[in-house]
């Protein structure tokens, strides 16, 4: 048949009758679902007397419990059963891919095209085969149950036989041409009906016994409905029989329903009953089934296994044999353009330096000469690289001072000073130094630091321990260029003196804040410092009077701008300051509330007053401010707004006009409450006054 229908599959789908099969459905307590294969090995293992080895075994998860566990089909058969039947299959020299179990291919068939109806019902199928008739019953649309019954439509022929005295196809013959079911009437029955009855209504007491044994069972309950499959269905009367011992509705399934029969298949027909079996088997090739059982024994799967794993390595020997014997040719012309390029590299090394064509490790001529090239290049190298690091640590001051003016938005506010700094944070513990155990210098260079100091009794230290709680804001001021520094010379710089004087000397020691003038010179003019030739060399003073560069201390670099100037009024200020604050070019924004006081117009001089707007030169007074801005690195966070530092030679930095307004200590915030004020007019403040100016 095979050949004629010209198949040439070799894995075949193997069925194997329901009554060599154990089967049983059981209720499995909530495991993890990797333990469900050992208990289900340890429930069959309980139910036959074989060991494992002997039986090939295989189950299902059919629904998870209400209580978390697992509903499982579980089946075994022995191996040995299994082998004589795969005789046939051996002869026909193919191989098995599944082993299934003939009334389980009949119900995922029958399942398939609909023959159990809603999802609610109790249906059995009731397959009447030759030998056996197997049930299998479905409730709520998941299979429960299976049984096969040791009565078939071979036990009716051979009871004919028996009666009449007929050989077994004689007996056959007369069933299939005149059998039929009993009607219930003796006299039309006859002999004949009267022998099937009999067989007949053994089948329908076994039928009714595993329905009751159904209905007891967790999960069972009463059929309602019967499909009836296989050849038994084929014998006349069958169905009326069968609703009358039952009492319930009984139908003959129709597999065929919606398929399409090619014109050589067209004897199917004729007993489509028969066909529900094959029909399972061969879905087992088109796609998943509601039963996928597979009895397969484990020897045939250990045999597959293993003729792939030589399928395998033969495979793998013959891809590694072709791959040597490509690349074998391959590396050979390869060896043959490697020794090409050799021999020309040979030619040219020989024309540069013929030495090294005999000796590759003795040096070449050439090798002072591109030694001294490289230190050359290596210099310049060396140059731009200090060019690069000067100019990524510019400051885009233009950009800065820009922003300033463009914050003004033509509010009368305007600027006496605007020069770089250097913010930092002042952040110790200083119970010590605000009681006065800090040392002159530190008086000298700050000396409003005890001011600056919050003192309050903190938790956990003993009464009258008390700790510092702000971060204080420090501004360098400009910082200039020390006498040191201009003594050792600066490349490319201008020409540079001290410029000090004593009233400058004075104003030092007033401020504790060192205020070096620096003042641009002539080529060849000596300063208070010394002599200086063109391009800030050395001049006159000669080597006796020259730092090297690398003893001096760097320049800091400034990360801020500090900001002195007048507005009409302190709402003007604050205005000013906020605006500031939304400018990106800016981290952080300060403003030193102790600055902001009033100023009469007449004390301000003719140096401040040129140039006032006309909407503030008629008021009596104006403000002063100094504002602080960060404009590189992390933000300070300061709490509190500390020692204001002094631009060379400015004065310090809240002089205006020769009045001081003492930027020194304190918070910020408390600083407008606390305004210095202004100190009387003397012959000292104007003279310091017209020296500022």
């Amino acid at each position: 048949m095979l050949k004629e229908a010209k198949i040439r599959a070799r894995k075949t789908v193997f069925g194997v009758p329901g009554q060599s099969v154990f089967t049983r459905t059981r209720a499995l307590p909530p495991v993890p679902e990797h333990k469900v294969p050992q208990i289900v090995r340890y429930e069959i293992q309980q139910q036959i007397p074989f060991s494992l080895d002997q039986i090939a075994l295989g189950y299902q998860v059919l629904a998870r419990t209400e209580a978390g566990g697992y509903d499982v089909l579980m089946a075994a058969i022995k191996v040995d059963v299994v082998d004589k039947r795969l005789d046939i299959i051996k002869t026909a020299k193919r191989s098995v891919g599944i082993v299934d179990v003939c009334p389980i291919a009949a119900y995922n068939w029958l399942k398939t095209t609909g023959e159990f109806g809603a999802h609610g019902e109790c249906v059995a199928l009731i397959d009447l085969g030759a030998s056996t008739t197997d049930i299998v019953i479905e409730r709520e649309g998941q299979f429960r149950f299976t049984r096969s019954l040791n009565l078939g439509g071979n036990d009716i022929t051979n009871a004919i036989g028996n009666t009449f005295g007929m050989s077994f196809d004689e007996a056959e013959r007369l069933k299939r041409q005149r059998g039929f079911a009993p009607t219930g009437d003796a006299q039309r029955d006859g002999k004949g009906g009267e022998v099937i009855g009999q067989l007949l209504n053994r089948l329908v007491t076994e039928i009714n016994r595993s329905f009751a044994y159904f209905r007891s069972q967790p999960g069972g309950g009463p059929v309602s409905r019967v499909v009836i499959t296989g050849g038994g269905a084929c014998l006349r009367n069958v169905v009326p029989y069968l609703q009358r011992q039952l009492n319930m509705e009984v139908r003959i399934a129709q597999p065929l329903a919606g398929l399409a029969i090619a014109p050589a298949a067209q004897a199917v027909n004729e007993h489509p009953e028969q066909a529900s079996v094959a029909l399972g088997l061969a879905l087992r090739n088109c796609g998943d089934v509601p039963i996928s059982i597979n009895l397969i024994p484990p020897r045939i799967i250990e045999g597959a296994r293993r003729k792939q794993q030589y399928f395998y390595w033969a495979a793998s020997l013959v891809t590694v044999l072709a791959i040597f014997a490509t690349i074998i040719p391959d590396m050979q012309n390869k060896i043959v353009e490697v020794e090409r390029h050799t021999n020309m590299a040979r030619d040219v090394i020989g024309k540069y330096d013929p030495r090294l064509v005999e000796n590759p490790a003795s040096a070449c001529q050439y090798d002072d000469d591109l030694n001294i090239a490289k230190n050359y290049i290596k210099g310049i190298q060396d140059n731009i690289a200090s060019i690069d690091t000067f100019y990524n640590r510019r400051r885009p001051w233009l950009q800065y001072l820009n922003a300033l003016n463009d914050a003004r938005q033509r509010d009368p506010v305007w600027f006496t000073r605007v020069f770089s700094t250097t913010l930092s944070v002042d952040d110790p513990t200083m119970a010590g130094r605000a009681s006065g155990a800090f040392d002159d210098d530190d008086r000298g260079r700050r000396p409003g630091l005890a001011s600056a100091i919050q003192r309050r009794p903190m938790a956990g230290l003993p009464t009258g321990e008390e700790t510092e709680v702000a971060r204080i804001l420090d501004s360098s001021g400009f910082p200039g260029i020390t006498s040191d520094q201009a003594r050792g010379g600066f490349r490319g710089g201008g020409v540079f003196g001290s410029g000090r004087s004593s009233s400058d000397d004075d104003e030092e020691e007033d401020s504790g804040v060192s205020a070096s003038a620096f003042v641009p010179q002539s080529a060849g003019t000596t300063g208070a410092s010394g002599a200086f030739g063109p391009m800030g060399r050395p001049g006159a003073m000669g080597p006796a009077g020259t730092v090297p560069p690398e003893d001096l201390d760097p320049m800091p670099l400034p990360n801020g701008l500090e900001i002195h100037g007048y507005a009409a009024d302190e709402g003007v200020v604050l205005n000013y300051v906020d605006r500031l604050k939304g400018r990106d070019e800016f981290i952080e924004v300060y403003l030193d509330g102790r600055s902001v006081n009033p100023v009469p117009n007449t004390d301000l001089g003719q140096s401040y007053t040129v140039g006032l707007p006309a909407a503030v030169a008629g008021s009596p007074t104006v403000v002063t401010f100094v504002i602080l801005v960060q404009v590189d690195g992390e933000p300070l966070k300061a709490t509190e707004v500390g020692s204001t530092g002094f631009m060379s030679g400015a004065g310090s930095a809240g002089d205006f006009g020769g009045r001081r307004t003492g930027l020194r200590g304190g918070a910020a915030g408390d600083s407008r409450t606390r305004r210095s004020t202004p100190a009387p007019r003397s012959s000292g403040g104007q003279a310091a006054r017209r020296r500022d100016d």
